[in-house]
């Protein structure tokens, strides 16, 4: 052990060689200036200018940010169903960002309330928009085939500047509420066509026209989408009933705000409960269910009582008890007794019997000699006559 300690202090000392030469400094030469250690230790500094900003402050930042309480409380409430965060730009770092991204809080100004030099220019803007759900973990792979080719074809038309008077826009399908209720738009992804600040449009799926990036931007620049009639009838912008999803849109629009900062479990406690309730109201008995379940109960009850008083004028059955006397325990004692002598009898009637068999016994052996000699004298008997 101790060779073998030897032999590796020998080895790191080898090692640690070429590591400690490279601080060996070569000394002087002649015509070389002296340096002084201290001044090249501490270079000369260029001081402080206006507008810059000292070391201390920067350090003092940096270790003030690095515990932020807010932060720490934000995601604490978060993991316990508490939705109390700001929000945020949906699908950062997911999508193109010079393509705005329409919402319900931007709607008016951006597309509706937007500024215009002339009509001409107004009648002219056009808003291609694609309702996509990619940002979220449902999203499905065509949603994101449609959401890269929109990207090309933006990216396409930028290059090109082929297409002055169409804007460009998203729409993340699960984080908007008023404008998919208001368009009547249940499923995603759509490509919508808007003109004339959001009153006329046109809808297209991804399987009712050619999605790739080229045929998308000649789409838009032939404007083929004349060629197809508008959203139109009672439901439609202009429509009968357009008010009716205007105010349905608010309010599930306020509601959603609502239910959004609600925990999860009190909205799984909400639901279940009113839940069991439609369902015991659906579920409840008819008029003529609940007649016959008072009339069956009434029957019952007649019935009930009708044998109760039967029950109380009946007289009382006292059971019998059989009383153990001592006349009844004397005559027990003379059967036992009897049997007993019974089977005396039987057996000194079986020895007897035996005894007799037994003396009959010689007898019988002696019966077939004596049946003998009374034939010879018989014989005898007859040859002297």
């Amino acid at each position: 052990m101790k060779l073998n300690a030897a032999l590796l202090g020998g080895l790191l000392t080898l090692c640690s060689i070429p590591v400690q030469a490279q601080y060996f400094s070569e000394g002087w030469k002649p015509g070389q200036p002296v340096q002084d250690t201290a001044t090249a230790a501490n270079p000369a500094s260029t001081g402080w200018s206006p507008g810059q900003k000292s070391g201390s402050d920067s350090s003092e930042g940096t270790s003030a940010s690095s515990f932020d309480f807010n932060k720490f409380l934000v995601s604490t409430l978060n993991k316990l169903g508490f939705n109390v965060s700001l929000p945020e730009a949906t699908g950062h770092g997911l999508w193109d960002e010079r393509i705005p991204l329409i919402t319900d809080d931007n709607y008016q100004d951006l597309i509706v309330n937007e500024q215009f030099a002339s009509d001409e220019e107004a009648s002219k803007r056009t808003w291609a928009l694609i309702i996509t759900t990619s940002a979220s973990n449902k999203a499905e792979a065509i949603s994101k085939f449609v959401d890269q080719m929109f990207d090309s074809a933006y990216n396409t038309s930028v290059d090109e500047n082929d297409l002055p008077n169409v804007r460009w826009g998203r729409i993340d399908y699960f984080n908007v509420t008023y404008l998919t209720t208001k368009w009547n738009v249940w499923q995603a992804p759509y490509l919508v066509i808007l003109k004339d600040r959001g009153q006329t449009l046109r809808f297209y799926r991804p399987t009712q026209i050619r999605v790739r990036e080229d045929a998308f931007r000649e789409f838009l620049l032939t404007e083929g989408y004349l060629d197809s009639r508008p959203w139109s009838g009672l439901w439609a912008p202009g429509g009968e009933r357009e008010w009716i999803l205007e105010l349905v849109a608010v309010y599930m629009t306020k509601a959603y705000n609502v239910f959004v900062k609600v925990p999860k479990f009190l909205i799984y406690i909400i639901s279940g409960g009113l839940g069991s309730i439609i369902l015991s109201f659906m579920h409840r008995p008819s008029k003529e269910q609940k007649q016959n379940a008072i009339r069956e109960a009434q029957e019952k009850a007649r019935r009930d009582a009708t044998a109760a008083a039967a029950a109380a004028a009946a007289p009382p059955i006292t059971p019998k008890v059989e009383e153990s006397s001592p006349t009844k325990s004397s005559q027990q004692e003379n059967s036992k007794k009897k049997g007993k002598a019974l089977k005396a009898d039987d057996k000194s009637s079986k020895g007897s019997t035996s005894s007799v068999a037994e003396s009959s016994s010689p007898e019988t052996r002696s019966s077939p000699a004596k049946t003998r000699s009374s034939a010879r004298q018989k014989k005898g008997k007859k040859a002297t006559q």
